[in-house]
């Protein structure tokens, strides 16, 4: 007669079959929320379809050092002797191409132009996105850049971002006090506000667990490079500053993460809504609406 097993044999029988099958799943998930991460912070080789000749602007082709090493590729345009010089900072999955329309609006009004590319982006990605986390160190690097150059105003700056060049831009001006006037299109505050974005626009996912999971993992992959603790956006520092934010249909997650900081500053402010925020295929009248206003804003004031 076979003797019946004990309950805690049994017990350990099951742990030791089901055990290797949770942690090969457990595996399998981080494996893929590693991937999507992945994904994200590599968008890939974004074209660079024109050059500031195509639109009869003289330019210097500058390379600009950052953190770590990083060498930040950029177009340095000038205007008039001692005018008001303007960053323009193309976002995530944009070139400096996608910026050339709005610079050479602005340097019909005599301002000198600086045209940068974000990390992962444009013709010859360099490093990885961090989706907001080390771009306001590559736009504080810029920033300094822009003061010393003999041409331009250092008294008196300007800054146009779009995405991570918009956070960047508010995270950053706000050490600078010499810069006068903002344009942020579809600003938003935290790295992972912005993979929650990502990961919506990409994938269409808008799962709570799974956006915090692929944020750990993006934290994860930053903790060693000493990523910033404090991500928010200094408000007070910014108040004596004029800010125009910008805001598209097409991006209303952005939308209302761009709102959110608006609500919050007070009192030198504007926001207008376009049915298009800027993005790589932007063109036609959509285009030329969106340079205009832009362009207005930066003339009203910033020209002496």
């Amino acid at each position: 007669m076979e003797r019946r097993q004990s309950g805690r044999v049994q017990i350990g029988g099951f742990f030791r079959m089901i055990l290797p099958a949770m942690a090969i799943l457990l595996i399998g998930i981080v494996v893929i929320f590693g991937v999507l991460v992945y994904k994200i912070s590599n968008p890939g080789t974004v074209p660079e379809s024109v050059n500031p000749s195509h639109y009869l602007l003289p330019s210097l082709e500058v390379m600009i050092p950052s953190r770590g090493g990083v060498q930040i590729p950029a177009w340095w345009i000038p205007g008039l002797k001692n005018a008001s010089g303007i960053i323009l900072a193309p976002g995530y999955e944009m070139s400096r191409s996608d910026a050339l329309s709005l610079g050479a609006a602005l340097h019909e009004n005599g301002f000198n132009i600086l045209i940068y590319e974000q990390r992962g982006s444009g013709a010859a990605p360099r490093n990885r996105s961090t989706l907001g986390l080390y771009e306001p160190e590559d736009m504080l690097a810029v920033i300094r850049y822009l003061q010393v150059r003999p041409e331009s105003n250092a008294a008196r700056m300007g800054i146009w971002g779009v995405d991570v060049g918009a956070s960047a831009a508010l995270k950053a001006a706000a050490a600078f006090p010499q810069v006068r006037a903002i344009a942020a299109d579809s600003a938003f505050e935290r790295a992972a506000d912005f993979l929650d974005c990502r990961i919506a626009e990409d994938f269409g996912l808008g799962n709570r667990v799974l956006q915090f999971s692929c944020y750990r993992i993006f934290r994860l992959a930053h903790i060693l490079d000493g990523a910033p603790a404090n991500e928010t956006i200094p408000v007070q520092a910014l108040s004596d500053r004029m800010i125009l934010f910008v805001k598209g249909d097409n991006r209303k997650a952005l939308g209302y993460l761009t709102t959110e900081i608006y609500d919050r500053i007070q009192p030198q402010k504007e926001m207008i809504s376009f049915k298009t925020a800027r993005v790589h295929t932007m063109s036609g009248e959509d285009l030329k609406s969106y340079d205009r206003q832009v362009a207005n804003f930066f003339h009203l004031n910033l020209q002496q």
